[in-house]
């Protein structure tokens, strides 16, 4: 988990510094402000390795009298906070970490990018426990291709395989009914956005006569379609469950190997929450993606349940039950859309989660502040809070023929000396750009009809 960030001459702010919360983390601000700079950083603090190989540089015109720095704060599995710094090189146009002692292991991380791609850090499988400037094991890098494809890393004799790719692995997994396909049918299951529209895995179809395997099928309401073929929303919803399902279970199976109990921690980065999703999906998501990363902790540690109970029969099943559910769950994620943060107004937690902005201010200076949590209901109202920069619910030209309409009615408090043609043109722009239903109508029509009663 991470509780600190301090960024200093790097990104697009001169100086930004954030306290996280222990559970959710949501980010707000403007296109070009630095969202998905941050969550690289926080992926770089709990990691030490580049989300998907992009490492930071400093400006061309940076001065050097100005070192680009990276200061944060993880809690290790000790449950200790601990500090670091890291340092940017000009020479080496690199960055040097304070301590060099190994790094502390915060947790399973997850990285969902906003270009479809994942970043995976494992503590079972990348972790390496030594000095900083010894050979590290780089963490999972997918491309949106390689999520639904596979990795394979070496060649020849040395050729391993990283992941089989969604299409392998979930029909192989349906084939089986195994653990992991049950968890994924889970995972789908809670973070479809209605009863009547729960996303299922269906059976495997042909879809080439030039290529054998069988391409898993997702259950719509109106028939089995070919995962490849199905809208961007569910191919999202798609990629998110089973990464979040693979890095658990190759997460389990490399504890296993080395006889190691598994984390009880997970961060999980999220760029964009929104992406691809209706409106009905947004009001739902966040919420059920908190539910889903804790269900899918505390199932898979049920191997590891077995094993304490045969080893300590004299405790019972139900307290080694709940201490086999997770410690800690730290959520950061960015968004554009009010529905998102609407979403969480049930279940925010002053104590455990955060708000925060990114904004631009009149200097043209980026700057990052924390935003008080309150309840707003309507998403209307969402739009109109600091949140959001008080954005217009209403479209540019309505806006305009709205703020034109007020003026007027300032201008000519009596509605019998107004310019009939003026008035008229009035009338007309708001007919082009609001709706015939529109709650401006009443503060409006009242006005343009008096003139008309009189005559």
């Amino acid at each position: 988990m991470i509780t600190e960030l301090h960024l200093h001459g790097i990104g697009p702010a001169t100086d930004l510094e954030l306290e996280f919360g222990e559970r959710l983390n949501v980010v707000t601000g403007d296109n070009g402000l630095g969202k998905t700079f941050l969550l690289d950083a926080c992926w770089y603090a709990l990691t030490w390795t580049w989300a998907d190989g992009q490492k930071f540089y400093a400006l061309p015109n940076s001065p050097r009298s100005a070192r680009p720095s990276i200061d944060y704060t993880v809690v290790g599995e000790t449950g200790r906070k601990v500090r670091r710094h890291a340092g940017y090189h000009f020479p080496t146009q690199d960055w040097r970490l304070v301590p060099d002692t190994p790094p502390p292991i915060p947790s399973l991380v997850v990285y969902a990018r906003i270009d479809g791609g994942f970043s995976v850090w494992d503590p079972a499988r990348n972790y390496s426990p030594y000095r900083v400037d010894s050979q590290r094991r780089e963490a999972h890098q997918f491309s949106k291709k390689e999520v639904w494809e596979g990795i394979e890393e070496g060649a020849g004799d040395q050729k391993r395989t990283i992941s089989n790719g969604l299409l392998r692995d979930v029909e192989t997994w349906r084939l089986k009914a195994n653990r992991a396909f049950q968890q994924l049918q889970t995972v789908l299951d809670v973070l479809s956005c209605g009863e009547d529209e729960k996303l299922k895995i269906g059976e495997g179809v042909r879809v080439r006569f030039d290529d054998t395997k069988d391409i898993p099928t997702i259950e719509m309401p109106y028939g089995l379609v070919p995962v490849t073929q199905a809208a961007a929303g569910v191919r999202r919803v798609l990629a998110l469950a089973y990464l979040l399902v693979w890095a658990w279970e190759e997460h389990l199976r490399a504890s296993e190997l080395k006889k190691q109990h598994p984390t009880n921690r997970i961060v999980l980065l999220f760029d964009e929450v929104e992406a691809h999703l209706h409106p009905k999906w947004q009001r739902v998501f966040l919420p059920s993606l908190l539910q889903v990363v804790s269900s899918l902790m505390r199932k898979g540690t049920a191997a590891a349940l077995v094993d304490e109970l045969a080893a300590r029969p004299d405790q019972k099943a139900k307290a080694l039950l709940e201490n086999q559910s997770p410690e800690s769950i730290q959520i950061i994620a960015t968004t554009h859309a009010p529905l998102v943060l609407a979403s969480v107004e049930v279940l925010w937690r002053e104590d455990q989660d955060r708000l925060f902005g990114l904004n631009l201010d009149p200097n043209r200076q980026v700057h990052l502040d924390e935003i008080p949590f309150a309840k707003h209901g309507n998403i209307v109202n969402w739009l109109d809070s600091e949140s959001f920069d008080s954005t217009p619910a209403y479209s540019v030209p309505a806006k305009k023929a709205i703020e034109r309409a007020d003026a007027f009615m300032r201008q000519h408090p009596d509605s019998a000396t107004a310019s009939p043609q003026a008035k008229e043109e009035v009338h007309a722009a708001l007919k082009a750009a609001l709706g015939g239903d529109d709650e401006y109508w009443p503060y409006w029509l009242p006005y343009y009809e008096h003139a008309k009663t009189n005559a």
